[in-house]
């Protein structure tokens, strides 16, 4: 009697189980086709790797990115300090970086519906560009983006506020402005 042998999970689903954002039933599954299968062994392999890599990115402060809440989960339990502020568009939030954070999160809400990919430009009021993003993709039915930033590069900011604008590309009629959020940063501080 030959065995049937169970279809090899994907790449992206391999990294949902080391980021744990899979239920304990996936987890059994994927784990048993490991065991008995040497390529996803290495794959599952070249994920940790990645989540490393990703960890000591965060902790360099060499990233800036999108990411989904799986990956910050994952970035907490690694030990890397995550600081996260909430805004809604339109809003205006004071905020800082205190010496042992290691990336600022920033969660953009708007109403993203029909909306697939988007646009982001950070900018001082003084009229500066600070960094800028394009082409982010937006999952059908999301009400946030997450922004990841590095600590270092938010504490060598400037205090003066800095404006969020995230853009969709509306085709024909050009783009439009979904939604903007202003960060009044205060700078660097030490804890007490």
């Amino acid at each position: 009697m030959t065995a049937t042998r169970t279809p090899c999970p994907s790449f992206g689903e391999l990294a949902d189980y080391w980021t744990s954002d899979i239920t304990p039933d996936e987890a059994e599954q994927i784990e048993t086709h490991v065991f008995d299968c040497e390529r996803c062994a290495r794959m599952l392999a070249e994920a940790d790797r990645l989540r490393v890599g990703i960890r000591d990115l965060a902790r360099s402060g060499n990233v800036q990115a999108f990411v989904n809440d799986a990956v910050l989960n994952r970035l907490a339990r690694d030990g890397v300090r995550v600081r996260s502020y909430a805004l809604d568009p339109g809003e205006t939030v004071r905020c800082a970086v205190w010496a042992d954070d290691d990336v600022i999160v920033a969660r953009l809400r708007a109403d993203f519906t029909g909306v697939e990919s988007v646009d982001a430009e950070m900018r001082f009021d003084t009229g500066e560009e600070w960094a800028q993003a394009t082409d982010v993709p937006v999952r059908k039915g999301e009400t946030e983006l997450v922004l990841a930033l590095p600590a270092g590069l938010v504490r060598n900011a400037p205090t003066v506020p800095m404006r969020l604008t995230l853009r969709h590309s509306a085709g024909s009629s050009g783009e439009r402005i979904l939604a903007q959020y202003v960060f009044h940063h205060e700078g660097a501080l030490e804890r007490p």
